[in-house]
């Protein structure tokens, strides 16, 4: 146990000093602009927020805080969910750390991410969540029986995209998505062809959508403590999209929620 902690240490120290050198190279080059991809989801943001704020007038706030979640609050919260559920109930899900998929983006801590990634044994796992944050937006990624027998014909193995802000068009990512997945499966020495890992589906359901630009991170959470909660043994695309439906759940027992996470 004293090992897994001490792992556990070293290897959040290692994100924090991949972090601190990508922060030092970014300063070293100057940026003084955004990607394209980053305006733009910053202006459907503020827009989607202005219209929120007119709706209120201002004067009606919402009962949620407009403060965005960073890395480090969410991980803790996100800890906290997990810790609330029983051991048998965790035993077929596993989750990443919310900085992985940024960090895999880099091609200077690439290799470590996928490292650690094969540590988790995630293919041993029925469900995997991966957290995302890009372009200062959270959504929720899901692994769903990436370890499924090559003979299967149940068709359970797929991606879930969970995005609560529709309208900054979730499918920008996929992309990346296939390309961290393909270099998953070879890092873990999987059996699967590149070709087979290119047609794992990636879904993405039609779930609640968030009220202003700053609420993304309380709706991954969400997500995942729901999703772990009501998540059949196998998944199946006959079934889909199961829970996940635009009344999934209400503003209402999203505020209850938030108020328990703060506790």
């Amino acid at each position: 146990m004293v090992f897994d902690l001490v792992n556990s240490v070293n290897q959040k120290r290692e994100i924090v000093l991949a972090c601190v050198s990508d922060l030092v190279y970014s300063c070293r080059r100057r940026k003084k602009t955004k990607t394209v991809k980053e305006s733009i989801l910053r202006i459907r943001k503020e827009k989607l927020t202005r219209d929120m704020e007119r709706k209120f007038k201002g004067g009606e706030a919402l009962s949620r805080s407009k403060e965005k979640l960073n890395s480090q609050v969410f991980d803790n919260y996100l800890a906290k969910i997990w810790k609330s559920f029983s051991k048998d109930r965790k035993m077929s899900f596993a989750y990443l750390d919310s900085l992985w998929f940024s960090l895999y983006r880099n091609a200077s801590t690439k290799d470590k991410v996928l490292s650690w990634i094969n540590k988790e044994r995630i293919f041993t796992k029925a469900y995997v969540f991966v957290p995302i944050v890009c372009w200062g937006h959270w959504n929720l990624l899901i692994f769903c029986h990436f370890g499924e027998n090559l003979q299967s014909v149940t068709e359970s193995r797929c991606m879930l995209l969970l995005d609560s802000l529709e309208m900054a068009n979730p499918r920008r990512l996929e992309p990346e998505i296939r390309r961290f997945v393909q270099d998953i499966y070879k890092t873990g020495d999987r059996p699967e062809t590149k070709h087979l890992i290119s047609q794992i589906p990636l879904l993405v359901p039609k779930v609640p959508q968030q009220k202003d630009g700053t609420e993304c991170g309380n709706f991954v959470l969400y997500f995942i403590k729901l999703f772990l909660e009501l998540a059949p043994d196998k998944f199946s695309m006959e079934g889909y999209p199961y829970f996940m439906k635009k009344d999934w759940f209400t503003f209402e027992e999203l505020d209850r929620f938030c108020e328990n996470l703060t506790r």
